[in-house]
């Protein structure tokens, strides 16, 4: 592997021209904070690539397997750092001449860069929500104020509503 910055190129010669039938992935990559700009990923952490590249007989390329490590997210209630183990398994073919319009593989003088493959790969495991142990029964309520769900919020008929008493006052002001 070539590192340069923080793309990860794979040297394909070997196997292009038939001397290796597989060329084994198994390296940390690194991402630099740059990508986790407009994600809600802090930093990553023990970040690991494990799978293999090899040549179809009809000229195309597989490249298969796993990236797992863990992400760092901030808290949906106090917004600290939050650790949250991720993996994605990816099995993808692509080709020299790759007309695909999202070319996140491209073969450039038997050279392939895989970050953004994998950047992807990682984006797609960004779970909606993330909470830690010691925050999943945090009190949510405190004097004149409570956070409400959506569920009681959509459920505005209830007089357990905390909206209640101002849709009583908007109804009266319809009259």
């Amino acid at each position: 592997f070539l590192y340069m910055g923080d793309k990860m190129n794979i040297d394909l010669t070997k196997l292009v021209i038939g001397v290796l039938e597989e060329i084994i992935i198994d390296s940390e990559p690194l991402f630099s904070s740059d990508r986790f700009v407009g994600t809600s990923i802090r930093s990553l952490k023990d970040v690991v690539v494990n799978g293999s590249i090899v040549k179809l007989y009809d000229g195309t390329y597989q490249i298969s397997g796993n990236i797992k490590g863990i992400m760092v997210l901030p808290d949906d209630v106090t917004l600290e750092d939050v650790g949250y183990s991720f993996e994605s398994i990816f099995d993808e073919k692509f080709s020299e001449f790759n007309n695909n319009e999202e070319k996140s593989l491209e073969i450039i003088k038997n050279r392939l860069d895989i970050t953004e493959f994998l950047w992807q790969n990682i984006l797609v495991e960004i779970p909606l929500k993330v909470t830690s142990e010691k925050n999943r029964n945090i009190n949510l309520k405190g004097n004149g104020w409570r956070l409400v769900t959506e569920e009681e919020l959509n459920n505005n008929d209830s007089n357990d509503s905390p909206f209640s008493e101002l849709y009583k006052l908007i109804d009266s002001r319809k009259e």
